[in-house]
């Protein structure tokens, strides 16, 4: 079973409000809770999420993913390395940056994407869930 990478809105209401989570995500979730595959965030859903928290748009800052990181063994953070740039260079069609590293990840992992952004399953580049 592949494993699943989170963008930043699954990310926050993974943590926050997973009722506002989509029913497939969900389940996904229960399942690596479950001790199934494992959930990745992205360096790029972290950068996000901190600068979410500076502008003051979410209480989730980097000291709230750090305890979950360390509290959670299926939730794990994804340092961005050489294989997601090449994902990253091959995707110029994606025109967010962090969405287009967010994709990335997902390809350099061969997992599924957890994510509501319709844009980004419409592309057809990487399988998501919500």
């Amino acid at each position: 079973m592949p494993d699943y990478i989170l963008d930043t809105h699954a990310c926050l209401y993974a943590l926050i409000a997973p009722k506002k989570l989509g029913a497939h995500a969900r389940k996904a979730l229960r399942r690596v809770e479950r001790g199934g595959p494992r959930a990745w965030i992205p360096a790029a859903v972290v950068a996000e999420i901190v600068l979410l928290h500076e502008l003051g748009r979410t209480a989730v800052g980097l000291a709230e993913l750090r305890e979950v990181f360390a509290a959670a063994s299926n939730f794990s953070f994804l340092p961005l390395d050489l294989s997601q740039l090449d994902h990253f260079s091959a995707h110029g069609v994606i025109r967010d940056p962090f969405d287009r590293l967010i994709v990335a990840a997902t390809r350099s992992l061969h997992g599924k994407l957890l994510t509501k952004d319709q844009a980004l399953a419409d592309f057809n580049i990487v399988p998501t869930v919500w």
